[in-house]
């Protein structure tokens, strides 16, 4: 079934989304040649996310899906930003400094999960192998025929 699925298109129509609503990636990336994906790493993942969307008030790309008077509304939208961004700035202050709290929480958090993580790591390879605990013996004896 995977292989039915035209993986460049599918990436390019999920690009071009993405780009509609300013949110294009930063590197172009290529479908790996086994056509699995690399595992991602989420601890990383969502705080490069957060880091990212961390300024509520930096604004996004300006778009619009009409057609003909699209341009009109594209010109009220940066006229707006550009007469209120002070007001836009002082609103979303105490939210800038909430997410960057948040931002800073879960880079502590996941430094934490790596470290605890490591740990176990080390004492699982100290201890040697491990006995199976007679509940994971019992489930074992019930799936053989």
């Amino acid at each position: 079934m995977g292989r039915d699925i035209p993986a460049r298109e599918l990436l390019a129509r999920l690009e071009e989304r993405l780009r509609t609503r300013g949110l294009a990636s930063s590197e172009p990336v290529a479908p790996p040649a086994s056509g699995v994906e690399p595992r991602v790493d989420p601890l990383a993942f969502n705080l490069r996310a957060l880091e990212e969307h961390t300024d509520a008030t930096r604004a996004l790309p300006l778009h619009t899906h009409r057609g003909g008077a699209g341009q009109l509304v594209l010109v009220a939208k940066w006229a707006f930003r550009q007469t209120c961004q002070v007001f836009i700035n002082e609103t979303l202050g105490r939210q800038r400094a909430f997410n960057g709290h948040v931002r800073d929480s879960y880079a502590q958090l996941s430094a934490e999960v790596v470290r605890l993580r490591a740990e176990v790591e080390s004492l699982r390879a100290a201890q040697g192998p491990v006995e199976p605990t007679p509940a994971a013996r019992a489930s074992r004896k019930r799936k053989k025929p």
